[in-house]
């Protein structure tokens, strides 16, 4: 293992309590500065499983399936009933009630215009 130089062990590395190589693979993935985050994902799936993922998952997605991991330990961190589910659930609602809200808008601009006369509109 070479030294890390400047760079803080990777959350993978601190979680397992291990020397972080300087070409660690979980770097760039899990860096230091989401180690918070990283022991949520930890609590709900365990490095274990997390580094078996990563394993398994094609190069052009590890970067994607990192970001789903960290995302859906924090949606059970602030969610411990739902999780992402639940997180979905709320977004889903907003975007009903947003369009809902629209179609309201839409349908006052065209009671508007149409109560105007012809001539006022040019």
């Amino acid at each position: 293992m070479e030294p890390l130089g400047n760079r803080r062990p990777c959350s993978v590395c601190i979680t397992k309590n291990r020397n972080c190589p300087r070409f660690c693979e979980y770097a760039e993935y899990f860096p230091y500065e989401l180690q918070s985050q990283y022991e949520s994902a930890n609590e709900l799936f365990g490095t274990p499983n997390i580094i078996t993922m990563m394993q398994h998952a094609p190069e052009e997605k590890k970067q994607m399936l990192a970001t789903s991991i960290i995302m859906e330990g924090n949606a059970w961190t602030e969610d411990p009933i739902s999780g992402g589910f639940g997180m979905i659930q709320k977004l889903m609602w907003k975007i009903m009630l947003h369009k809902a809200y629209l179609r309201e808008l839409q349908e006052k601009i065209k009671e508007e215009k149409e109560k105007k006369p012809a001539s006022s509109l040019y």
